[in-house]
């Protein structure tokens, strides 16, 4: 009954009938079992089964002649400007775009203070990007100070930084072409923006899709797996570990749920990049002493990064400097957590001790040197921003400035607890340890 109030609430969902008799008017396709509801216990908008789909089902089709993108005579993708151009000229349209119920349903920009209507979808929707955040400097930047350093600090802006500077002649961007940028980063994947593939959330831990091109360029979303009745329908915003959690946050304005790939760098990591592009390979050993090519399994010693890196897949498991191969799987398929656990040790028993102890050292200087501890965040800071942020909701206003504010504390505490998490098992599990550090 509650989840029932929420989405009779929630404009976004009682619209999203409207939105797929659009879709499916100008030719696109999708299952009658998906709805649009709220993922329990987080509480997210999302698109859910009704019903149980079984694996190869084709969920939906998007017609290229629905996508929004830019493409030349041969029908080859150019640039990102030249997209984000697309959806100013058809916003610019109105209600004369053949997209404009598309937009209407968007819910990534912050409420218009005079609409009526976006204010009450703004109840709804508080998280924004840190694109969106106020600059430093400014009137309630209070947001990016939260991050204490952290990263994406003194990045939290490049999205809009590139977009003036190499799409819109250094210029500053228009409120409607800020609407634009912010609509490409947060919908669009390699394709443009390609609608009702966009309303499916990410989780690299639970993903139950993939993606299939045809040949008319029309893209298809397909159950990978059984989706039982009530299970959210996942895609992924950062397969293969190319993108970590700080790239999804800065990008998506959210802390993904396991599996985390944090990245971070210090003095020590930057010198030993410079002295050597390729030192991240000599981390790895393998059964036999070989440090070059595979392991006896056929798995690179590859590094993911080059960078300090650990793969957090819960809250006390995690892989110190995970190669290509232990990240491969991330977006492209599930994992049990019994399989997480020896695929982590076997990774272990290959990462030279030397490189386990130097992240560890490198993790606790860092949380030694941050202004507030991962106890005074979780039990004390973020209650009360919480607390203040539903006092003002509660009399009809949502503080923009608090909500950012709750949004960078919340992805501090992840990124320290990461950091705790990696000096502990550096502590506790077992490394390669060779003549050469004994």
């Amino acid at each position: 009954a509650a989840d029932d109030q929420h989405n009779n609430n929630d404009p976004i969902i009682q619209n999203y009938p409207s939105l797929v008799n659009w879709f499916t008017t100008h030719g696109g396709q999708i299952d009658p079992r998906i709805t649009l509801g709220y993922e329990e216990p987080a509480h997210i908008r999302g698109m859910i089964a009704t019903e149980r789909i079984e694996p190869e089902t084709v969920l939906i089709h998007t017609p290229a002649s629905l996508m929004i993108n830019d493409v030349d005579s041969d029908g080859q993708y150019k640039d990102h400007c030249a997209t984000v151009q697309r959806v100013v000229e058809e916003l610019e349209l109105g209600q004369d775009s053949k997209w404009d119920m598309y937009f209407k349903f968007d819910g990534s920009s912050v409420p218009d203070a005079d609409d009526e209507e976006e204010q009450q979808q703004g109840q709804h929707r508080h998280t924004q990007t840190p694109t969106q955040w106020n600059k430093e400097g400014q009137p309630g930047s209070r947001a990016i100070a939260e991050l204490q350093g952290i990263p994406p600090s003194g990045e939290t802006h490049r999205h809009i930084d590139w977009f003036e500077r190499y799409c819109n002649n250094a210029q500053e961007a228009t409120p409607i072409q800020f609407k634009a940028l912010v609509m490409f980063l947060t919908r669009a994947c390699d394709r443009g923006l390609v609608p009702l593939y966009d309303l499916m959330n990410h989780h690299n831990g639970l993903i139950n899709t993939r993606l299939a091109v045809d040949e008319n360029g029309g893209l298809s979303v397909i159950a990978s797996t059984t989706i039982e009745a009530n299970e959210p329908i996942y895609n992924t915003y950062a397969r293969s570990g190319w993108e970590s959690s700080i790239d999804v946050f800065n990008t998506y304005g959210f802390v993904e749920d396991y599996p985390q790939l944090w990245r971070w760098s210090d003095d020590d990591m930057n010198r030993l990049a410079e002295e050597d592009p390729n030192h991240a390979f000599g981390r790895y050993v393998g059964p036999n002493g070989d440090d070059q090519g595979v392991d006896g399994d056929g798995r690179g010693f590859e590094p993911n990064s080059h960078h300090y890196e650990v793969l957090v897949v819960s809250p006390t498991l995690a892989a110190l400097h995970p190669t290509k191969s232990l990240v491969q799987i991330l977006g492209n398929g599930r994992r049990s957590m019994e399989d997480w656990k020896a695929e982590i040790e076997y990774h272990h028993a290959t990462l030279r001790q030397s490189h386990a102890n130097a992240m560890h050292d490198s993790a606790v200087t860092i949380l030694s040197e941050l202004p507030t501890t991962i106890e005074e965040d979780e039990k004390t800071i973020l209650p009360n921003e919480r607390r203040l942020f539903e006092k003002v909701k509660k009399k009809g206003r949502v503080d923009q400035s608090k909500a950012d504010t709750i949004q960078a504390i919340e992805y501090r505490l992840a990124f320290k607890k990461a950091l705790k998490l990696t000096a502990e098992v550096a502590e506790r599990d077992k490394f390669y340890v060779d003549s050469e550090e004994l």
